[in-house]
Parts: C-alpha cells; structure tokens; sequence
C-alpha cells in the first residue's frame, strides 16, 4: 500500500499555550465503548459507568508528549505518548490512590491548555511507570507526587468532540 500525502502547513499564529488544565481518569474495565472518526476524533462514547476521576492540575506543572516510534527494517510505527503530572501535597489519601493506580490499567483524558480534549490510551490503556513522592527541602520546594503515565498506541492520541465533552459532563 503506497503513503499518499494529503496536505501541507501553513504558517500557524502566535496563539497557541502550554500546558495542562485538568486530567480525568478511568479503570479500563469501565471505559465501554465509542467510536473513533478517521479523523482522530471521538465522535461518540459510552462508559460502562461514569467512574471518571477528576484531577485538577497546576499551571506549569503538568504536560504530554507524543514520540512517533517507526523501524523502517521491520516497517511498523507505533506512538508513545507520555503524560506527566504533579499532585502538590504528599497527603495519604494520595499515596492510597496513586498505589491502586500503579496496579491499574488505564484510560486518561486530558485538557490542555488551549480546551482541547486528549484521549490517551483509548486502545492498549496507560500505565503508570514512574512515581516519585518528595517531600521538598527549601520552604518554597515542591512537596508531592510526580507521576508519569506511558501509552503504546497504534495511532496518535485522538480529540474529544465537543458533543462528547459535554454528555461526559467534562
């Protein structure tokens, strides 16, 4: 099958921002099932129940990163998308869940910074592979947890439609 190009890009303005707002979070097992456009647009979905858990973010603490993987000698691609976050406060509530959380598998939704919403992990789910708990040294260092999620997907992370956004009630 031949790689036909489609289009080329033009020169974008200056008004997009970094960084991540919030993340929502939900166990494999329950996120049912929707439909993916070719676009990379989840048009539709419904969760096998409304377990979404809702983690609010820090400006300037938290982002994700895409890496496009291909081995032209075997001639596969594959993307990894990595999710990094930082929960302030080193609280026990949060080491329970972050410990349920490395055992787990699953799906994370994320809105940057420009309201748009990210799917990650829609398909072989994330992982939790690093943690780190730190309890500061100087006054005004970070005390918390930073965490990092790992997705291996066969396309890049999708875009949540606005009609789902809203029956999410995200």
């Amino acid at each position: 099958m031949a790689c036909i190009l489609t289009t080329g890009f033009a020169l974008d303005c200056k008004d997009a921002v970094g960084g991540i707002k919030n993340i929502w979070i939900i166990a494999n097992s329950n996120k049912g099932t929707f439909t993916k456009s070719a676009s990379g647009t989840v048009t539709a979905w419904t969760p096998v129940s409304n377990s979404l858990f809702k983690y609010e973010l820090r400006k300037a603490s938290s982002s994700f990163e895409t890496d496009v993987m291909t081995n032209a000698t075997n001639g596969t691609t594959y993307y990894e998308t990595k999710l990094s976050i930082q929960l302030n406060k080193m609280e026990v509530y949060k080491r329970n869940e972050i410990k349920l959380l490395a055992g787990a598998m699953v799906m994370i939704i994320v809105q940057d910074r420009n309201s748009t919403y990210w799917v990650l992990g829609d398909n072989n789910g994330c992982d939790l592979t690093t943690g780190k708990g730190t309890s500061g040294v100087a006054m005004g260092d970070m005390n918390g947890w930073s965490l990092e999620f790992t997705a291996m997907e066969e396309d890049m992370p999708c875009i949540l439609a606005s009609a789902v956004v809203t029956s999410l009630g995200l």
